[in-house]
Protein backbone atom coordinates (compact mmCIF):
# COMPACT_ATOMS: atom_id res chain seq x y z
CA UNK A 1 0.00 0.00 0.00
CA UNK A 2 1.85 3.20 -0.70
CA UNK A 3 1.86 6.09 1.48
CA UNK A 4 -1.22 8.39 0.00
CA UNK A 5 -3.51 5.23 0.07
CA UNK A 6 -2.65 4.56 3.56
CA UNK A 7 -3.12 8.41 4.54
CA UNK A 8 -6.30 8.06 2.49
CA UNK A 9 -7.10 5.28 4.65
CA UNK A 10 -6.91 7.11 7.88
CA UNK A 11 -9.79 8.67 9.47
CA UNK A 12 -10.07 12.56 9.32
CA UNK A 13 -7.90 13.52 12.67
CA UNK A 14 -5.51 11.49 11.36
CA UNK A 15 -5.25 12.69 7.95
CA UNK A 16 -5.19 16.10 9.11
CA UNK A 17 -2.56 15.16 11.78
CA UNK A 18 -0.31 13.76 8.58
CA UNK A 19 -0.91 16.82 6.54
CA UNK A 20 0.65 19.46 9.62
CA UNK A 21 3.07 16.71 9.95
CA UNK A 22 4.38 16.93 6.90
CA UNK A 23 3.41 20.72 6.37
CA UNK A 24 4.22 22.23 9.46
CA UNK A 25 6.80 24.68 8.69
CA UNK A 26 4.24 26.27 5.85
CA UNK A 27 1.28 25.96 7.81
CA UNK A 28 3.18 28.45 10.58
CA UNK A 29 4.33 30.40 7.95
CA UNK A 30 1.18 31.18 6.06
CA UNK A 31 -0.84 31.29 9.66
CA UNK A 32 1.43 33.90 11.14
CA UNK A 33 0.55 35.75 7.79
CA UNK A 34 -3.30 35.59 8.64
CA UNK A 35 -2.71 36.55 11.97
CA UNK A 36 -0.81 39.73 11.33
CA UNK A 37 -3.45 40.82 8.10
CA UNK A 38 -5.97 40.19 10.82
CA UNK A 39 -4.58 41.73 13.58
CA UNK A 40 -3.40 45.14 11.25
CA UNK A 41 -7.24 45.16 9.70
CA UNK A 42 -7.82 48.49 11.91
CA UNK A 43 -5.43 49.93 9.20
CA UNK A 44 -6.60 48.91 5.87
CA UNK A 45 -9.80 50.49 5.33
CA UNK A 46 -8.59 53.96 3.26
CA UNK A 47 -8.95 55.78 0.55
CA UNK A 48 -9.82 52.92 -2.31
CA UNK A 49 -11.99 50.72 0.54
CA UNK A 50 -14.60 54.23 0.85
CA UNK A 51 -14.39 54.55 -2.62
CA UNK A 52 -16.19 51.36 -3.06
CA UNK A 53 -18.30 51.40 -0.13
CA UNK A 54 -19.52 54.98 -2.15
CA UNK A 55 -19.60 53.91 -5.19
CA UNK A 56 -21.68 50.32 -4.00
CA UNK A 57 -24.14 52.45 -2.26
CA UNK A 58 -24.80 54.54 -5.16
CA UNK A 59 -25.31 51.47 -7.46
CA UNK A 60 -27.67 50.37 -4.67
CA UNK A 61 -29.60 53.24 -5.21
CA UNK A 62 -29.62 54.38 -8.02
CA UNK A 63 -28.32 51.66 -10.40
CA UNK A 64 -25.51 51.46 -12.63
CA UNK A 65 -23.65 54.81 -13.16
CA UNK A 66 -23.03 56.47 -16.47
CA UNK A 67 -22.20 60.04 -15.54
CA UNK A 68 -20.88 61.15 -11.95
CA UNK A 69 -22.77 63.00 -9.56
CA UNK A 70 -20.81 62.33 -6.41
CA UNK A 71 -18.51 65.10 -6.70
CA UNK A 72 -17.62 68.67 -7.95
CA UNK A 73 -14.64 68.81 -10.46
CA UNK A 74 -16.01 65.53 -12.22
CA UNK A 75 -19.92 66.24 -12.14
CA UNK A 76 -21.40 65.38 -15.65
CA UNK A 77 -18.38 63.23 -16.49
CA UNK A 78 -18.62 59.88 -17.96
CA UNK A 79 -18.24 57.32 -14.85
CA UNK A 80 -17.09 53.41 -16.55
CA UNK A 81 -17.77 51.93 -13.26
CA UNK A 82 -15.86 48.74 -13.97
CA UNK A 83 -15.59 47.64 -10.50
CA UNK A 84 -19.31 47.78 -10.25
CA UNK A 85 -19.88 43.86 -8.58
CA UNK A 86 -16.83 44.34 -6.14
CA UNK A 87 -17.89 47.91 -5.12
CA UNK A 88 -21.72 46.20 -5.16
CA UNK A 89 -20.45 43.15 -3.04
CA UNK A 90 -18.63 45.36 -0.59
CA UNK A 91 -21.35 46.99 0.25
CA UNK A 92 -23.68 44.57 0.75
CA UNK A 93 -21.28 42.77 3.29
CA UNK A 94 -21.19 46.22 5.25
CA UNK A 95 -24.74 45.78 5.08
CA UNK A 96 -25.04 42.67 6.41
CA UNK A 97 -22.03 42.98 9.23
CA UNK A 98 -21.02 46.39 9.37
CA UNK A 99 -17.30 47.06 7.82
CA UNK A 100 -15.93 44.18 10.54
CA UNK A 101 -17.51 41.73 8.41
CA UNK A 102 -16.38 43.37 5.32
CA UNK A 103 -12.92 43.55 6.64
CA UNK A 104 -12.65 40.09 7.67
CA UNK A 105 -14.03 38.76 4.17
CA UNK A 106 -11.01 40.64 3.13
CA UNK A 107 -8.73 39.31 5.07
CA UNK A 108 -10.54 35.62 3.72
CA UNK A 109 -9.90 36.52 0.37
CA UNK A 110 -6.13 37.51 0.21
CA UNK A 111 -4.94 34.74 2.92
CA UNK A 112 -7.07 32.53 0.05
CA UNK A 113 -5.17 33.52 -2.81
CA UNK A 114 -1.81 32.89 -1.28
CA UNK A 115 -2.89 29.44 0.48
CA UNK A 116 -3.98 28.57 -3.46
CA UNK A 117 -0.64 29.60 -4.64
CA UNK A 118 1.18 27.16 -2.19
CA UNK A 119 -1.06 24.28 -3.08
CA UNK A 120 -0.58 24.64 -6.33
CA UNK A 121 3.46 24.08 -5.91
CA UNK A 122 2.63 21.41 -3.58
CA UNK A 123 0.27 19.71 -6.13
CA UNK A 124 3.06 19.94 -8.75
CA UNK A 125 4.96 17.77 -6.41
CA UNK A 126 7.37 20.76 -4.80
CA UNK A 127 8.45 19.62 -1.42
CA UNK A 128 6.45 21.75 1.87
CA UNK A 129 10.03 22.66 3.04
CA UNK A 130 10.83 24.30 -0.71
CA UNK A 131 7.34 26.25 -0.76
CA UNK A 132 8.19 27.81 2.91
CA UNK A 133 11.58 29.35 1.64
CA UNK A 134 10.29 30.60 -1.40
CA UNK A 135 7.06 31.71 0.98
CA UNK A 136 8.99 33.87 3.27
CA UNK A 137 9.98 36.90 0.33
CA UNK A 138 6.74 36.17 -1.57
CA UNK A 139 4.67 37.11 1.90
CA UNK A 140 6.85 40.14 2.64
CA UNK A 141 6.34 41.85 -1.51
CA UNK A 142 2.46 40.91 -1.32
CA UNK A 143 1.75 42.28 1.86
CA UNK A 144 1.73 46.39 1.00
CA UNK A 145 -0.62 46.06 -1.69
CA UNK A 146 -2.50 43.04 -0.78
CA UNK A 147 -3.49 44.01 2.74
CA UNK A 148 -6.14 47.00 1.66
CA UNK A 149 -9.14 46.29 1.37
CA UNK A 150 -10.99 47.43 -2.09
CA UNK A 151 -12.08 45.76 -4.69
CA UNK A 152 -8.68 43.92 -5.44
CA UNK A 153 -9.21 41.77 -3.02
CA UNK A 154 -11.63 39.74 -5.01
CA UNK A 155 -8.84 39.42 -7.22
CA UNK A 156 -6.26 37.19 -5.33
CA UNK A 157 -8.53 33.80 -5.19
CA UNK A 158 -9.30 34.75 -9.15
CA UNK A 159 -6.10 34.92 -9.99
CA UNK A 160 -5.07 31.85 -8.23
CA UNK A 161 -7.78 30.17 -9.56
CA UNK A 162 -6.89 31.05 -13.49
CA UNK A 163 -3.03 30.44 -12.66
CA UNK A 164 -3.99 26.85 -11.49
CA UNK A 165 -6.02 25.91 -14.56
CA UNK A 166 -3.25 27.16 -17.12
CA UNK A 167 -0.47 25.52 -15.50
CA UNK A 168 -2.16 22.56 -14.84
CA UNK A 169 -3.31 22.05 -18.79
CA UNK A 170 0.51 22.31 -19.58
CA UNK A 171 1.04 19.20 -17.80
CA UNK A 172 -2.03 17.46 -18.63
CA UNK A 173 -4.06 18.69 -21.36
CA UNK A 174 -8.18 19.19 -20.59
CA UNK A 175 -11.01 20.62 -21.35
CA UNK A 176 -10.36 22.16 -17.48
CA UNK A 177 -9.18 25.15 -18.68
CA UNK A 178 -11.83 26.25 -20.54
CA UNK A 179 -13.28 26.83 -16.86
CA UNK A 180 -11.08 30.06 -16.81
CA UNK A 181 -13.41 31.59 -18.99
CA UNK A 182 -16.34 32.16 -17.23
CA UNK A 183 -13.82 33.06 -14.19
CA UNK A 184 -12.05 35.85 -16.63
CA UNK A 185 -16.15 37.20 -17.33
CA UNK A 186 -16.87 37.76 -13.30
CA UNK A 187 -13.56 39.01 -12.72
CA UNK A 188 -13.88 41.38 -15.46
CA UNK A 189 -16.46 42.93 -13.18
CA UNK A 190 -14.66 42.48 -9.88
CA UNK A 191 -11.50 44.16 -11.24
CA UNK A 192 -9.64 45.77 -14.03
CA UNK A 193 -6.98 43.08 -13.16
CA UNK A 194 -8.55 40.54 -14.91
CA UNK A 195 -6.48 41.84 -18.04
CA UNK A 196 -3.60 39.71 -16.63
CA UNK A 197 -5.48 36.70 -15.91
CA UNK A 198 -6.54 37.24 -19.83
CA UNK A 199 -2.88 37.54 -20.59
CA UNK A 200 -2.31 33.96 -18.54
CA UNK A 201 -4.87 32.28 -20.39
CA UNK A 202 -3.50 33.33 -23.84
CA UNK A 203 0.09 32.40 -22.99
CA UNK A 204 -1.31 28.98 -22.58
CA UNK A 205 -3.20 28.59 -26.13
CA UNK A 206 0.14 30.28 -27.43
CA UNK A 207 2.04 27.51 -25.50
CA UNK A 208 0.13 25.10 -27.06
CA UNK A 209 0.24 26.20 -30.40
CA UNK A 210 4.24 26.56 -30.04
CA UNK A 211 4.50 23.17 -28.86
CA UNK A 212 2.01 21.35 -31.40
CA UNK A 213 3.72 23.49 -34.11
CA UNK A 214 0.19 24.17 -36.06
CA UNK A 215 -2.37 26.50 -34.66
CA UNK A 216 -4.87 23.96 -33.81
CA UNK A 217 -8.21 25.11 -33.12
CA UNK A 218 -7.90 24.34 -29.11
CA UNK A 219 -4.52 26.86 -28.97
CA UNK A 220 -6.70 29.47 -31.03
CA UNK A 221 -9.50 29.50 -28.59
CA UNK A 222 -7.29 29.79 -25.79
CA UNK A 223 -5.35 32.92 -27.00
CA UNK A 224 -8.32 34.66 -28.42
CA UNK A 225 -11.53 33.60 -26.61
CA UNK A 226 -9.91 35.50 -22.93
CA UNK A 227 -10.19 38.87 -24.65
CA UNK A 228 -13.75 38.55 -25.53
CA UNK A 229 -14.51 37.55 -21.78
CA UNK A 230 -12.62 40.66 -20.65
CA UNK A 231 -15.25 43.23 -22.36
CA UNK A 232 -18.46 41.22 -21.22
CA UNK A 233 -19.79 43.89 -18.98
CA UNK A 234 -22.62 46.33 -18.77
CA UNK A 235 -19.85 48.78 -19.95
CA UNK A 236 -18.71 46.74 -22.90
CA UNK A 237 -18.67 49.25 -25.29
CA UNK A 238 -16.39 51.90 -23.36
CA UNK A 239 -13.87 49.59 -21.32
CA UNK A 240 -10.86 50.03 -24.23
CA UNK A 241 -10.50 53.08 -23.41
CA UNK A 242 -10.93 52.39 -19.73
CA UNK A 243 -8.68 50.03 -19.72
CA UNK A 244 -6.24 52.22 -21.38
CA UNK A 245 -6.14 54.55 -18.95
CA UNK A 246 -5.62 52.48 -15.88
CA UNK A 247 -3.08 49.88 -17.39
CA UNK A 248 -1.09 53.26 -18.51
CA UNK A 249 -2.11 54.90 -15.41
CA UNK A 250 -3.10 58.14 -17.03
CA UNK A 251 -2.60 61.68 -15.59
CA UNK A 252 -2.37 60.37 -12.12
CA UNK A 253 0.94 58.31 -11.95
CA UNK A 254 3.32 61.36 -10.53
CA UNK A 255 0.08 61.99 -8.06
CA UNK A 256 -0.59 58.26 -7.00
CA UNK A 257 2.23 56.37 -5.92
CA UNK A 258 1.11 52.97 -6.80
CA UNK A 259 1.06 53.75 -10.11
CA UNK A 260 4.92 55.01 -10.35
CA UNK A 261 7.45 52.61 -11.13
CA UNK A 262 8.79 50.11 -8.90
CA UNK A 263 12.22 51.58 -6.91
CA UNK A 264 14.45 49.42 -5.11
CA UNK A 265 13.89 50.94 -1.50
CA UNK A 266 13.74 48.67 1.74
CA UNK A 267 9.87 48.00 1.26
CA UNK A 268 10.45 46.62 -2.30
CA UNK A 269 13.47 44.58 -1.60
CA UNK A 270 11.58 41.19 -1.60
CA UNK A 271 10.27 42.34 -5.01
CA UNK A 272 13.89 42.89 -6.79
CA UNK A 273 14.86 39.30 -4.81
CA UNK A 274 12.00 36.81 -5.94
CA UNK A 275 12.30 38.23 -9.47
CA UNK A 276 16.36 38.39 -9.78
CA UNK A 277 16.11 35.05 -7.76
CA UNK A 278 13.42 33.27 -9.71
CA UNK A 279 15.29 34.27 -12.76
CA UNK A 280 18.54 32.67 -11.68
CA UNK A 281 16.40 29.60 -10.38
CA UNK A 282 14.66 29.25 -14.05
CA UNK A 283 17.64 30.02 -16.33
CA UNK A 284 19.77 27.36 -13.91
CA UNK A 285 16.84 24.83 -14.64
CA UNK A 286 16.69 25.78 -18.26
CA UNK A 287 14.38 23.31 -20.37
CA UNK A 288 13.58 21.37 -17.13
CA UNK A 289 11.03 24.46 -16.39
CA UNK A 290 7.83 24.61 -18.32
CA UNK A 291 7.80 27.05 -20.73
CA UNK A 292 4.63 28.69 -18.98
CA UNK A 293 6.33 29.08 -15.73
CA UNK A 294 8.99 30.74 -17.49
CA UNK A 295 6.28 32.82 -19.14
CA UNK A 296 4.29 33.95 -16.29
CA UNK A 297 6.45 34.78 -14.47
CA UNK A 298 8.54 36.85 -16.60
CA UNK A 299 4.68 38.58 -17.44
CA UNK A 300 4.58 39.21 -13.82
CA UNK A 301 8.13 39.97 -13.36
CA UNK A 302 7.66 42.89 -15.76
CA UNK A 303 4.23 44.15 -14.81
CA UNK A 304 5.45 44.19 -11.19
CA UNK A 305 8.93 46.90 -11.75
CA UNK A 306 5.72 48.54 -14.29
CA UNK A 307 3.99 49.86 -11.28
CA UNK A 308 4.18 48.76 -7.48
CA UNK A 309 0.63 48.13 -7.42
CA UNK A 310 1.54 45.23 -9.43
CA UNK A 311 4.08 43.80 -7.34
CA UNK A 312 1.72 41.18 -5.72
CA UNK A 313 0.82 39.25 -8.53
CA UNK A 314 4.70 38.31 -8.93
CA UNK A 315 4.70 36.90 -5.25
CA UNK A 316 1.69 34.37 -6.62
CA UNK A 317 3.20 33.44 -9.74
CA UNK A 318 6.37 32.80 -7.56
CA UNK A 319 5.04 30.61 -4.84
CA UNK A 320 3.44 28.40 -7.46
CA UNK A 321 6.19 28.12 -9.75
CA UNK A 322 9.60 28.34 -8.17
CA UNK A 323 9.59 25.57 -5.74
CA UNK A 324 9.67 22.60 -7.90
CA UNK A 325 12.96 24.38 -8.84
CA UNK A 326 14.12 24.84 -5.52
CA UNK A 327 13.69 20.86 -5.04
CA UNK A 328 16.34 20.22 -7.94
CA UNK A 329 18.80 22.20 -5.57
CA UNK A 330 18.27 20.76 -2.62
CA UNK A 331 18.06 17.13 -1.03
CA UNK A 332 15.28 15.96 0.96
CA UNK A 333 14.38 16.74 4.05
CA UNK A 334 13.33 14.37 7.17
CA UNK A 335 10.41 16.68 8.94
CA UNK A 336 10.15 16.96 12.22
CA UNK A 337 6.82 15.28 12.28
CA UNK A 338 5.54 15.82 15.91
CA UNK A 339 7.62 19.56 16.11
CA UNK A 340 5.43 20.42 13.00
CA UNK A 341 2.33 19.16 14.58
CA UNK A 342 2.22 20.76 17.56
CA UNK A 343 3.38 23.75 16.30
CA UNK A 344 0.92 23.75 13.45
CA UNK A 345 -1.70 23.45 15.65
CA UNK A 346 -0.30 26.24 17.95
CA UNK A 347 -0.31 28.71 15.09
CA UNK A 348 -3.95 27.54 14.45
CA UNK A 349 -4.82 28.21 17.56
CA UNK A 350 -3.82 31.60 17.94
CA UNK A 351 -5.21 32.48 14.68
CA UNK A 352 -8.74 31.39 15.52
CA UNK A 353 -8.24 33.66 18.64
CA UNK A 354 -6.97 36.48 16.34
CA UNK A 355 -10.03 36.48 14.26
CA UNK A 356 -12.08 35.95 17.66
CA UNK A 357 -10.66 38.55 19.31
CA UNK A 358 -10.38 41.38 16.22
CA UNK A 359 -14.58 39.85 15.58
CA UNK A 360 -15.58 41.29 19.34
CA UNK A 361 -13.53 44.70 18.50
CA UNK A 362 -16.47 47.73 17.95
CA UNK A 363 -16.76 49.25 14.85
CA UNK A 364 -14.88 52.27 16.00
CA UNK A 365 -11.08 50.07 16.10
CA UNK A 366 -11.55 49.23 12.39
CA UNK A 367 -12.37 52.88 11.59
CA UNK A 368 -9.66 54.72 14.14
CA UNK A 369 -7.80 56.81 11.40
CA UNK A 370 -11.14 58.13 10.38
CA UNK A 371 -12.74 59.96 13.51
CA UNK A 372 -16.39 60.21 13.22
CA UNK A 373 -16.25 63.20 15.17
CA UNK A 374 -14.05 65.14 12.24
CA UNK A 375 -17.14 64.27 9.70
CA UNK A 376 -19.42 65.55 11.85
CA UNK A 377 -17.74 68.95 12.19
CA UNK A 378 -17.04 68.86 8.39
CA UNK A 379 -21.12 68.43 7.76
CA UNK A 380 -21.80 71.00 10.65
CA UNK A 381 -18.85 74.08 9.16
CA UNK A 382 -20.38 73.46 5.66
CA UNK A 383 -24.19 73.50 6.49
CA UNK A 384 -26.59 72.35 3.48
CA UNK A 385 -24.97 74.39 0.81
CA UNK A 386 -21.51 74.68 1.68
CA UNK A 387 -18.71 72.78 -1.02
CA UNK A 388 -15.89 70.40 0.66
CA UNK A 389 -12.23 70.69 -0.25
CA UNK A 390 -10.74 67.58 1.03
CA UNK A 391 -7.31 65.83 0.04
CA UNK A 392 -7.83 62.47 -1.68
CA UNK A 393 -7.76 60.12 1.43
CA UNK A 394 -10.80 62.34 3.23
CA UNK A 395 -13.12 62.74 0.36
CA UNK A 396 -14.70 59.20 -0.09
CA UNK A 397 -14.75 58.86 3.70
CA UNK A 398 -16.65 62.20 4.01
CA UNK A 399 -19.19 60.80 1.27
CA UNK A 400 -19.80 57.63 2.77
CA UNK A 401 -20.31 58.98 6.38
CA UNK A 402 -22.46 61.99 6.13
CA UNK A 403 -24.15 61.38 2.43
CA UNK A 404 -25.47 64.85 2.71
CA UNK A 405 -22.27 66.01 0.89
CA UNK A 406 -22.57 64.17 -2.40
CA UNK A 407 -21.96 66.43 -5.15
CA UNK A 408 -20.60 69.27 -3.14
CA UNK A 409 -17.04 67.76 -2.07
CA UNK A 410 -14.25 68.84 -5.05
CA UNK A 411 -12.91 65.21 -6.02
CA UNK A 412 -12.76 62.21 -4.70
CA UNK A 413 -10.24 59.17 -5.37
CA UNK A 414 -12.04 58.34 -8.85
CA UNK A 415 -8.71 60.19 -10.47
CA UNK A 416 -9.01 58.28 -14.00
CA UNK A 417 -12.23 60.73 -14.46
CA UNK A 418 -10.28 63.92 -13.90
CA UNK A 419 -8.07 65.59 -16.88
CA UNK A 420 -4.73 66.71 -16.82
CA UNK A 421 -5.51 69.55 -15.87
CA UNK A 422 -7.49 69.00 -12.74
CA UNK A 423 -4.42 66.81 -11.27
CA UNK A 424 -1.96 69.31 -12.00
CA UNK A 425 -4.54 71.43 -10.17
CA UNK A 426 -4.14 69.34 -6.77
CA UNK A 427 -0.42 68.78 -7.04
CA UNK A 428 -0.43 72.94 -7.27
CA UNK A 429 -3.12 73.45 -4.30
CA UNK A 430 -0.57 70.58 -2.01
CA UNK A 431 2.72 72.03 -3.06
CA UNK A 432 1.21 75.70 -2.86
CA UNK A 433 2.80 76.95 -6.45
CA UNK A 434 1.19 78.78 -8.96
CA UNK A 435 -1.76 80.13 -8.63
CA UNK A 436 -2.66 77.83 -5.81
CA UNK A 437 -5.06 79.74 -3.82
CA UNK A 438 -7.58 80.39 -6.29
CA UNK A 439 -8.42 76.82 -6.34
CA UNK A 440 -9.69 77.44 -3.03
CA UNK A 441 -12.46 79.86 -4.27
CA UNK A 442 -15.77 78.56 -4.04
CA UNK A 443 -14.80 76.02 -0.30
CA UNK A 444 -16.19 76.65 2.44
CA UNK A 445 -14.65 73.59 4.42
CA UNK A 446 -11.22 72.14 3.42
CA UNK A 447 -10.44 68.73 5.32
CA UNK A 448 -6.36 68.12 5.28
CA UNK A 449 -4.26 65.05 7.03
CA UNK A 450 -2.14 67.28 9.78
CA UNK A 451 0.58 64.52 9.12
CA UNK A 452 1.32 65.75 5.50
CA UNK A 453 -0.40 68.74 4.95
CA UNK A 454 0.58 70.96 7.96
CA UNK A 455 2.70 73.53 5.92
CA UNK A 456 -0.59 73.75 3.86
CA UNK A 457 -3.23 74.56 6.54
CA UNK A 458 -1.10 76.95 7.70
CA UNK A 459 -1.08 78.79 4.23
CA UNK A 460 -4.63 78.84 4.28
CA UNK A 461 -5.55 79.82 7.59
CA UNK A 462 -3.18 83.05 7.01
CA UNK A 463 -4.48 83.47 3.59
CA UNK A 464 -8.34 82.72 3.30
CA UNK A 465 -8.03 83.56 6.30
CA UNK A 466 -9.50 80.25 7.77
CA UNK A 467 -9.78 78.67 11.76
CA UNK A 468 -9.71 75.07 13.10
CA UNK A 469 -12.97 73.71 14.11
CA UNK A 470 -11.52 70.02 14.27
CA UNK A 471 -8.25 68.67 15.18
CA UNK A 472 -7.22 65.37 15.69
CA UNK A 473 -3.77 63.45 15.22
CA UNK A 474 -5.47 61.69 11.71
CA UNK A 475 -7.56 64.64 10.29
CA UNK A 476 -7.85 68.46 10.30
CA UNK A 477 -10.86 70.53 9.60
CA UNK A 478 -10.89 74.54 8.54
CA UNK A 479 -13.74 76.77 7.76
CA UNK A 480 -13.08 79.98 6.34
CA UNK A 481 -13.90 83.16 7.99
CA UNK A 482 -17.27 85.36 6.71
Amino acid sequence: MSANQATAERPVTGRLAAVLEENGLLVIVLGAFAIVLVLSLRKQLVVDGWMALVSGRWIAQHGLPSHDALTVWTHGHRWIDQQWLAQLSLYGLSRLGGVKLLLLVHALLVTSGLVGAALIARSRGAAARSVTWIAIPVLIAYYPVASVMRPQSFAFPLFTATLWLVLADTRRPSRRIFAALPLLVLWTNLHGSVVLGAMLVSLAGLVAIVQQRRPSGRGLALLLAPWACVFASPYALHLPAYYEKILVGGDFKQFVTEWRPTTLTANTAAVYLLVLGGLWLLGRAGRDAPLLDQLAFALTAVLAFEAVRNTAWIGLVALAVLPPVVDRLRGPVVEPARLNRILSVTILVSLVISVAGVAAKPTSWFTSGFPAAGARATAAAAGPEGNVFASSPFADWLLWSRPALTGRVAFDARFELLSRAQIQRIAEFQARAGNWLSTARGYRVFVLDPRTDHALEQALRRALPARVVFSSPQVVVLRRRG
